[in-house]
């Protein structure tokens, strides 16, 4: 067995060589490790404690147990303010490398901020809704008998809660999982938009702190995208029931009243799906004209599928490198970049390319347990809501 050194792999290690790391430190931790596995080498690198250790009797316990030996550890040592850094060294032999590196604390941020941009967000997307409410068309199909400002109040105010209730359920549900998994994060930080795509480019939340397990990484991951599609789901639902069905003789004679003002969306196959549903509410040749609700939903399904393409630091690039290694994530994401410029989104191709830089996502503190069969299966099924939720518009609209 080769002695510490040569190529360093811990991805976490180069970063800290300022920082140091006392040796009665250094006994604890080489204390704390014998209590669950063999050491077999110690040494001080970049001033901070590194071990090479396998489980006793070489044998890797079920995935349970090495998750709640982990996560004793991980307490043990951020009680002496450090977090471990583990990967395996030689994984056909069992044997773990670990550096313990200092545990950064960030200064708090200043939540004026995330207020501010919240407010601006709300201002941007009622903009939307009020342009959507003002419609020529908008006002002579649903208000034939003639409007009042209440109207225009009332379909502003549900256009609001509909897509701000998307886009706030996805990120808490990112803040959340973080604050559960003992990640430290900010509150998300909304973005203002352009009116006339809804009034908003979606939302985000830093992370402080990075995610000590696969597992946490996986879930924070999904969290964001699953909660907010959920409610796109009742959001939608809603929209179909409040859009008004069009007959082809009345489609022709709004053309006609309203010259270049008329347009279809390209609607994601979750719109298809619902088509079915309402299909009894849908004259024969004619279509739904899509009440404001109905395309807050809209926008809540393109933000949902962005969020989980399997690449980067995107909500799904999370979710597959919690999965797979680095190398294999890196390769997927350049295949899941090229298909998202082939469906049409390719500003959001080369943001995700620059982003990027073509690093390799670094993964979680603790990079060998991996995460359970339940969790691949939501994996699974988040890239079926990928392709359920994607409106296929074969052209850049950012």
């Amino acid at each position: 067995m080769a002695p510490i050194g040569g190529n360093d792999t811990l991805s976490f290690g180069n970063e800290y060589q300022d920082r140091v790391i006392s040796y009665p430190t250094f006994t604890e931790l080489n204390a704390a490790l014998s209590q669950y596995f063999e050491v077999l080498e110690s040494s001080m690198q970049y001033s901070m404690p590194t071990f090479l250790f396998r489980w006793p009797d070489s044998r890797v316990p079920e995935l349970d147990e090495q998750r709640r030996v982990f996560d004793e550890l991980d307490r043990k040592a951020e009680k002496l303010g450090v977090w471990p850094v583990v990967r395996w060294y030689d994984e056909d032999e069992g044997i773990y490398k670990s550096r313990f590196v200092p545990a950064q604390k960030e200064a708090k941020s200043d939540v004026r901020i995330n207020y501010a941009l919240f407010i601006a967000t709300i201002a941007s997307i009622a903009l939307g809704g009020f342009l959507q409410a003002t419609s020529p068309i908008f006002l002579s199909l649903f208000y034939p008998q003639g409007w009042t400002i209440l109207d225009l109040a009332f379909v502003t105010i549900i256009f609001i809660a509909s897509l701000m209730g998307i886009i706030f359920t996805h990120e808490m549900g990112h803040y959340l999982t973080a604050r559960r998994r003992g990640i430290d994060a900010t509150p998300p930080y909304f973005i203002p938009g352009l009116p006339q795509l809804g009034g908003t480019f979606g939302a985000f939340i830093q992370q402080k702190s990075p995610p000590k397990s696969r597992r946490d990484l996986f879930d924070l991951g999904v969290a964001g995208p699953l909660a907010g599609f959920a409610v796109t789901l009742v959001v939608l639902f809603v929209g179909f029931f409040l859009s008004i069905p069009v007959t082809a003789e009345q489609l022709a004679a709004i053309d006609a009243a309203f010259p270049n003002m008329t347009g279809s969306l390209p609607v994601p196959p979750v719109f298809w799906i619902l088509e079915i549903v309402f299909s009894g509410f849908i004259p024969a040749g004619g279509t739904l004209y899509l009440h404001p609700v109905g395309f807050a939903a809209w926008v809540g399904c393109l933000v949902t599928a962005l969020n989980l393409f399997p690449t980067s630091q995107l909500d799904g690039g999370h979710a597959l490198r919690a999965i797979v290694a680095s190398d294999k994530h890196k390769y997927i994401g350049w295949v899941a970049i090229a298909v998202m410029a082939l469906a049409g989104y390719f500003t959001m191709a080369i943001l995700v390319i620059l982003l990027s830089q073509g690093g390799e996502h670094p993964g979680p503190l603790n990079d060998t347990v991996p995460v359970s069969k339940t969790r691949i299966a939501v994996f699974i099924l988040a890239m079926i809501i990928l392709v359920l939720a994607i409106p296929p518009i074969g052209l850049d609209i950012f």
